[in-house]
């Protein structure tokens, strides 16, 4: 299996004249090409050649050469081995596949060339380091395969050994695989990412593989030989050909960029669409779920507001929640009902919230330990949580919420492995292994036997300090240590005459000398020795609890997913009492009926002493099924969409609403058509966008649909965009199938009239008050249509010239009587014959009339009834 990226950075072949160490990197970096090999030498990670030039970019260092015998300079750039987690994140963020090449022996017992060896590669599908992910989040890997007649897709987070297939159809793939947001996509080499929607929207790194890896039966039998089974039957997924393949490549790539780093990943997650409520990324933007629009930040989002979970696994829950509502009513009650199971018992709320906040990433722990990172710390993190599960299990289970008891009871029993760590582990270890005293005493005869001998000679060596300055009365005698020289004897040359025959000379300083006794390196090769030795036993003793850890990885996931569930129904009930949310009733008839609704985030955001005004809503397919708003900007008819539409979400993803009463008709799918917006660069003006949303709503949409419009038509001219409203409108209304619950705030009042065409439109507008020339926003939303647009009112709030407001004031009175406004200034420009603006069109019929009448033959009377009746017909 080979693979190419599309951003990777090759070296050149090996040359004659190379040294030897040179030419074992150049071998290296054939195997490697399209990766920025990091070169372990000693103390320091180097790079060469254009990945040097590279890394000296990308990381701030400085670019040096390297004499290399009878070659040419070499460029050279590195960083200090401890630094790696400072610098390898830079690299692999800056979207680069970074090989990390380490020392496989000691170079003090090596034969030659140390040998040296690619451990792992690291692309940003794969870094699972701390700096590098966000511990609220996953970081997936992802695979796209193209079966006979329907997509495959493949997800893996390597951190916390997540492991997600389905497949779709082809049109809703970019919307299965922006729910994931990956990091890094593999594709076959024949598929022109660049040109698919989904690499447009996420731009992730991209590995190019060849055809034939992504055979199903080689991807099969990987999967079935990583998890130990015969058939695929017992993940629910064996139907999934194409999601199979996928799944199957990611397998193998993880095994050879990172070797022996999968036994985290014990369980294969089949995704079904038919599960989740569809929610496509123009959804995902309008409503703000996860990114403002205005600050492209958290601040203003629903994340922002439902987030208050305490451990990581619980916030990585609640965004996969928030991306796929559920659209089965027991799943969705199930869950609400443990959050009234909390919400209910403050108490419970409060003990369980505390006790969480003890609690480790037990996922990404077990991660570490698959890889082999894991440090001692981790270790008794790890057991502290393994602690908690029966506090935890104690708590739910006292419950008066059978949905909590049920919750308690899929905790599994955790003991062993909390006891089998406190006898191996110290109770606070230090974070490396190298710092010695991680291993409990009483583990290991020989360890303790060791530890006495290094801990004795310490002492020994701290009592010769004493004796020697006794013996040759020197005061200021000192023992001391380096790792060059070893122990030593420091006198300073004021007292040389008085340094005994038997102190043998190791090394001269400015002010002092430096001696060594037999003694004295009969006892260090002793304490040295003992604690190399005590640091190999520590060494085996830990790698051997580890592999047992991870023996237990299923164990311990489970227990995970459990207390990432208590968190998260935690959080939402704490959400839900402290903003007073209300549970939610939920139907499968597509019908909404909320009471004093509320905007979850901008009621959170308001200013110190103002209140949001809350609205009802009550719609229902058979009855109203499109609810016509009407209103001018900033009166707040977007604000009413965007809350029904996260109503909706919240409920269906398993949170209270807000609302003093809410019944939530199931939606299999929310759509959003808000605001105006543009892209630029893929050729798209703020029209082609507003119409590309529309048509993916007018052919996606269903009865069970929730379908928002705010605005539509509005970036071209008057007239086109005003039919098109009403054509979308009356699509909605009649086409079979497609009758979905419908809200569409717009300023076109003309849409207003189709109330009396269509018998399931509802009229609706935003109350507003007048003073003068001045108006109220009331923000409560009525029956009927608004009466006018109040453009001028709000265009004079937002602080136009007055000589703008007064002249459009102007201009506005000569359209409502349906006359041409005048120009100022100057004459009107001519204008062809029969050539009419729309101004004039009516001014012409009106003269057209007027001459057709035969005032000679008309009594008085008729003559004034048919100027009245002109009057009426054109306006005054």
């Amino acid at each position: 299996m080979t693979a190419t990226v599309n951003k990777g950075k090759g070296g050149r072949d090996a040359r004659e004249g190379r040294t030897p160490l040179m030419r074992q990197y150049y071998d290296i970096k054939r195997e490697h090409p399209d990766s920025v090999v990091l070169f372990r030498m000693g103390d320091f990670y180097e790079t060469f050649d254009d990945d040097a030039k590279l890394a000296s970019k990308v990381l701030g260092i400085a670019l040096t050469k390297r004499a290399n015998g009878a070659a040419a300079n070499v460029p050279l750039a590195g960083f200090p081995h401890h630094a790696l987690h400072t610098y390898l994140p830079k690299l692999v963020d800056s979207g680069l596949r970074v090989a990390i090449c380490e020392q496989m022996e000691d170079p003090k017992f090596a034969q030659g060339i140390v040998k040296r060896k690619v451990v792992e590669v690291v692309t940003p599908g794969t870094a699972t380091f701390d700096d590098f992910v966000h511990q609220k989040s996953n970081t997936f890997l992802g695979c796209v395969v193209d079966g006979s007649d329907r997509a495959g897709f493949s997800f893996l987070d390597h951190a916390t050994g997540e492991f997600y297939l389905g497949e779709s159809v082809r049109q809703k793939l970019p919307e299965s695989i922006l729910k994931f947001s990956p990091k890094e996509m593999i594709v076959p080499e024949s598929l022109e990412y660049e040109k698919e929607e989904w690499y447009g929207k996420i731009n992730p790194f991209v590995t190019e593989m060849d055809e034939w890896a992504f055979d199903y039966d080689t991807g099969r039998q990987a999967l079935l030989g990583h998890f130990g089974t015969t058939s695929l039957k017992g993940f629910g997924c064996d139907d999934l050909t194409a999601g199979v393949s996928a799944a199957g490549v990611i397998l193998r790539y993880v095994e050879r960029n990172i070797p022996g780093a999968l036994d985290h990943v014990t369980r294969l997650i089949p995704v079904r669409d038919d599960d989740f409520m569809g929610l496509d990324d123009f959804t995902l933007r309008n409503l703000e779920l996860f990114n403002s629009l205005s600050t492209q930040g958290t601040h203003g989002t629903l994340i922002s507001i439902l987030d208050e979970t305490i451990t990581p696994g619980g916030g990585r829950l609640l965004r996969r929640r928030m991306n796929r509502p559920l659209t089965d009513r027991i799943r969705i009650e199930r869950r609400l009902s443990c959050v009234e199971g909390f919400a209910e018992a403050p108490e419970l709320l409060m003990e369980a919230r505390r006790r969480l906040s003890g609690c480790s990433d037990m996922e990404r722990l077990v991660g570490k330990l698959s890889r082999r990172k894991a440090n001692p710390r981790d270790v008794a993190s790890l057991k502290v949580t393994m602690d908690l599960v029966p506090v935890l299990k104690a708590l739910l289970e006292k419950s008066r919420s059978g949905a909590l008891r049920e919750l308690a009871s899929r905790f599994e029993d955790v003991n062993a492995v909390a006891r089998r760590i406190a006898e191996v582990i110290v109770d606070s270890p230090p974070l490396s292994l190298s710092e010695g005293g991680v291993i409990r005493e009483g583990v290991d005869k020989e360890l303790d036997e060791l530890r006495n001998i290094a801990s004795g000679g310490k002492k020994w060596v701290a009592n010769l300090e004493r004796t020697e300055r006794t013996k040759t009365g020197i005061p200021s005698l000192k023992v001391g240590y380096n790792k060059v020289f070893g122990y030593y004897l420091e006198i300073t040359k004021v007292h040389q005459d008085k340094v005994p025959q038997d102190y043998i000379r190791k090394q001269t300083l400015v002010n002092a000398e430096r001696y060594v006794t037999p003694e004295l390196k009969d006892y260090e090769e002793k304490i040295l020795t003992a604690e190399e030795r005590v640091l190999k036993i520590e060494t085996r003793l830990f790698a051997r609890l580890c592999s047992w850890l991870l023996e237990q990885a299923a164990t311990i996931q489970n227990n995970a997913a459990v207390v990432n569930q208590i968190d998260l129904h935690g959080t939402l009930a704490h959400v839900a009492v402290n903003n007073h949310y209300v549970k939610p009733t939920i139907v499968e008839k597509p019908r909404i009926a909320l009471k004093d609704s509320r905007h979850p985030v901008v009621e959170a955001i308001l200013p110190s002493g103002e209140k949001f005004i809350p609205n009802d809503l009550a719609m229902a397919v058979e009855d109203d099924q499109i609810l016509l708003v009407t209103g001018p900007n900033m009166a707040g008819k977007s604000t009413y969409l965007r809350q029904v539409g996260l109503t909706v979400v919240m409920a269906q993803l398993g949170s209270f609403v807000p609302a003093k009463e809410a019944v939530i008709g199931i939606a299999d799918k929310v759509f959003t058509r808000v605001g105006a917006s543009d892209n630029l660069a893929g050729g798209e003006s703020t029209f082609l966008v507003e119409m590309t949303e529309a048509a993916n709503i007018l052919n996606n949409a269903t009865s069970n649909s929730l379908v928002l419009f705010d605005e539509i038509g509005r970036g071209t001219a008057t007239f086109d965009g005003l039919s098109l409203a009403w054509a979308i409108t009356e699509f909605l209304h009649n086409m079979s199938g497609s009758q979905a619950r419908t809200i569409f705030a717009t300023h076109y009042h003309e849409l207003t009239e189709l109330e009396s065409v269509l018998d399931r439109v509802k009229n609706y507008n935003i109350a507003i008050k007048e003073f003068g020339d001045k108006i109220v926003f009331l923000r409560k939303i009525m029956p009927g249509p608004c009466d006018k647009s109040y453009g001028i009112h709000v265009a004079q709030m937002a602080g136009l010239p007055k000589s703008v407001i007064t002249r459009a004031s102007r201009i506005l009175s000569h359209l409502i009587r349906h006359e041409s406004p005048e120009i100022m200034g100057r004459e009107r420009p001519h204008q062809e014959k029969n050539q009419l603006t729309i101004f004039e069109e009516r001014e012409s019929r009106i003269q057209q009339e007027l001459s057709d009448l035969e005032i000679n033959r008309m009594t008085p009377l008729e003559a004034l009834a048919r100027l009245e009746e002109l009057k009426s017909k054109y306006g005054s």
